[in-house]
């Protein structure tokens, strides 16, 4: 059977009415990794079409599904049976790989029985730097240990191109390579890891219980690695933009701008530490602020001022994203007097915030104003026996090799724990 091609209607008809398996792939035109794919995935379903149904679902031309199944990579490929959501699988390397996701998702469909008396030593929520970096410090200390995963593994990193402030890479690293190398490394010491959504928490008693959407599973303790995700402009084709001059992280992304003319959108303490970053690298940075004065702490404010190649536009929001196939400026409105202007630029940075996933936790955990986990240094919450890894906890910088030391601290403060040193 061909490969079918599904819109939004026939996706769902055939998830909820196949009675059989159904793989599909969210794919793009414009992927590299998908083109890569094409060949494999054509084998596969030539010698699977009597067992598994395949469809494809083009993300251009599909952005409400791509959306509503929280896309954030492509190819992923999503995994059903009778209508329920097995397993997903981002940008497969292989064929071989590719059939070995099928049938161990499946297999492990029709074994896996939850056993009511089984309690874990810790629960991970969250497959990224810092979730697999406890997983595998929890792993090596002999603790039976469980990831969650909602999608795929990698978190945020697993969008970044090319990683090149994490050590042990001289040439750089796709994000998406790194995670995999780091969900491999854990399961090597016999972690699992298992997609499934997370509903719910309950931190009332001692043995603590994450509700799924397989099930409710017990652990002695929980990591929240769960992470936080840029806050967006909400401008028409920001999305689409990403990777394409569009970024929400300077210290990622600045050295694609080397020599080159960006805007960095905000006012706060990231925006300014995201433009002094990048007046490093950047011939021209033009700072975008809807004040007449940074909000920034006042240690930020001196060194933007003096820097030479740092312009600001006071009063000013971003009000159109301007590109052909890339961004090459922006469309600008003064608050105050409603004039429009338009600056040519090469990339754009928004710098307005971030969102921690921690919907789940409100009420159950202390959060600081901003929503992040209250943990220090130690990463121990508020609830004994949880701990925050990463960007979901409150912590002066996000980084990958931050979110790792959180991942190792989590570990060791767990281990005291379980000992009855807390």
């Amino acid at each position: 059977m061909a490969i079918l091609q599904m819109n939004h209607e026939s996706y769902k008809k055939y998830i909820a009415e196949s009675d059989k398996p159904v793989l599909v792939e969210f794919w793009a035109p414009w992927c590299t990794y998908c083109r890569r794919l094409a060949p494999a995935l054509e084998q596969v379903a030539k010698e699977y079409e009597d067992t598994l149904l395949i469809g494809q679902v083009n993300i251009d031309d599909e952005p409400e599904l791509e959306e509503e199944e929280q896309i954030e990579v492509v190819p992923t490929l999503l995994l059903y049976q009778n209508g329920q959501l097995l397993d997903s699988i981002v940008a497969p390397e292989s064929k071989p790989q590719l059939e070995e996701f099928i049938k161990g998702s499946l297999s492990r469909r029709e074994t896996r029985q939850e056993e009511s008396g089984h309690i874990y030593d810790m629960i991970v929520v969250g497959g990224g730097p810092g979730g697999y970096t406890a997983a595998l410090y929890a792993a090596r200390a002999g603790l039976d240990t469980i990831v969650l995963e909602k999608l795929s593994v990698g978190g945020q990193m697993a969008l970044t191109e090319q990683i090149d402030n994490y050590p042990g890479f001289e040439d750089g690293v796709d994000g998406f390579t790194l995670g995999e190398k780091m969900r491999r490394g854990a399961e090597r010491f016999g972690v699992e890891s298992r997609t499934t959504e997370v509903l719910s928490f309950d931190f009332s008693n001692q043995v603590k219980a994450v509700e799924t959407s397989e099930g409710t599973l017990r652990g002695k303790t929980v990591v929240l690695a769960t992470g936080a995700s840029p806050r967006e402009l909400g401008l028409a084709g920001e999305r689409e933009l990403v990777r394409k001059g569009v970024n929400y992280c300077a210290a990622c992304d600045g050295m694609f701008y080397k020599g080159k003319t960006v805007v960095v959108v905000g006012g706060g303490n990231t925006a300014a530490a995201d433009a002094l970053i990048l007046s490093r690298i950047c011939e021209k940075v033009i700072l975008v602020h809807r004040r007449d004065t940074l909000r920034a702490t006042k240690i930020y404010h001196a060194p933007l001022m003096e820097a030479k190649n740092v312009e600001f536009r006071w009063d000013s929001a971003v009000t159109e994203l301007l590109s052909d196939e890339k961004v090459n400026g922006v469309r600008l409105r003064n608050l105050k007097t409603g004039e429009e202007s338009v600056v040519a630029c090469d990339g754009v940075f928004v710098s307005v915030g971030r969102k921690p996933a921690t919907e789940l936790v409100k009420g159950k955990i202390e959060l600081d104003p901003s929503g992040y986990v209250v943990a220090d240094e130690s990463t121990r919450t508020s609830v004994p026996g949880v701990f925050a890894v990463g960007d979901v906890r409150t912590k002066a910088l996000r980084q990958v090799v931050t979110a790792v030391s959180d991942g190792a601290v989590a570990v060791h403060y767990a281990e005291e724990y379980l000992a009855g040193g807390m």
